[in-house]
């Protein structure tokens, strides 16, 4: 895949924060533009082709003490060829008074009724020798001659490698809502005889930002610190790791979104007695020891699928050196325990 950086543009309706932090979309459509993107694609399962638009920017982060890199990343599935790119004269970002570039011409082509990838022209440069035709050909040869294989994992290039069991977490990007994770611990349970194990994964948010209830937060935030000692969101899955690939599965016990998007607030699936339900893991990232992982709901809600697809997400991967989140081995029970200190 080519991997020099270009410009992603997505139509979509406008969304809004309500002073109560309830998240709606509005009825006016806008093209919403992002630079230094880059693109890859992987199979699902029943063969379609899915899209993976990737974003990111350094920042300096208070909480990690030193510059991270925040990474974004919106996915979707696209079935018919994508038109020839062309040169047109465009304006980016037309909806963002400050931070307008153009009008000036630009080498694109469109993927469906609802995205474009594209770049600026270069002077005395074919379009034929851009990275955007080089990226046009790439996706209709693969649409063409699949050689993905169908086993939905995304193949992403990152610095560090980890062959630890940890997973990818993806969260819908709202900043105004400060609903972000700050922590990931991967705590390790003793190998079966037949090898299987699993792992408890603790996901520490910044906090717990009501949004359904939105008028309620205040009240439900004091509740919070006097019942746990914190404003820190804390939520649990599990993965078991299996004999084979297939029988890996995720459980959610009390925490699973079933079908809720991010408006809703007290939203607790396979909350039944124990076991809880098994869930098939749905994507990996690179290889078997990063599933994925969606937090679909305000009160992190989680599954194995996303309910938020026309949002960006917040790609959280908790291995790399400039994540802006901590990797940590503890167990919930060793987590809560240290929040009884404060």
């Amino acid at each position: 895949m080519v991997s020099n950086p270009v410009w992603f543009t997505v139509k979509e309706k406008k969304w809004q924060v309500g002073y109560f932090g309830k998240f709606s979309w509005t009825g006016k459509e806008e093209f919403w533009d992002s630079d230094n993107c880059t693109v890859s694609f992987a199979r699902t399962l029943n063969g379609k082709c899915l899209i993976a638009v990737r974003s990111s920017k350094t920042i300096l982060s208070s909480f990690m003490g030193k510059e991270v890199r925040l990474r974004y990343m919106i996915g979707f599935e696209i079935s018919g060829k994508p038109s020839e790119p062309k040169t047109e004269m465009y304006t980016a970002r037309n909806n963002m008074p400050n931070r307008k570039e153009g009008p000036k011409n630009r080498w694109v082509f469109q993927l469906d009724d609802k995205h474009w990838i594209w770049d600026w022209a270069q002077e005395g440069v074919e379009i034929t020798n851009s990275t955007i035709y080089s990226l046009y050909l790439e996706i209709v040869n693969e649409l063409n001659h699949p050689s993905k294989s169908p086993n939905n994992i995304f193949e992403v290039q990152v610095n560090v490698e980890d062959e630890r069991v940890i997973p990818v977490v993806y969260q819908p990007s709202v900043d105004a809502l400060k609903n972000f994770v700050r922590e990931v611990h991967c705590a390790k349970g003793p190998a079966n005889s037949d090898g299987s194990y699993e792992i408890e994964v603790s996901i520490l948010f910044n906090n717990e930002r009501l949004r359904q209830h939105g008028i309620l937060n205040s009240f439900y935030a004091l509740i919070r610190r006097l019942i746990y000692g914190r404003v820190m969101d804390l939520e649990s899955f599990k993965i078991l790791i299996g004999k084979d690939q297939a029988s890996d599965r995720f459980t959610f016990e009390g925490i699973y979104s079933n079908d809720q998007d991010m408006n809703a607030d007290s939203i607790h699936g396979d909350k039944t007695p124990p076991p809880a339900p098994q869930h098939p893991i749905k994507y990996y990232f690179e290889n078997r020891n990063h599933p994925v992982i969606f937090v679909n709901t305000s009160n992190h809600a989680m599954a194995e699928q996303d309910t938020n697809n026309r949002i960006w997400k917040w790609e959280y991967i908790p291995w790399l050196i400039d994540a802006p989140i901590k990797l940590g081995s503890k167990t919930r029970r060793e987590i809560e325990q240290s929040f009884r200190y404060y």
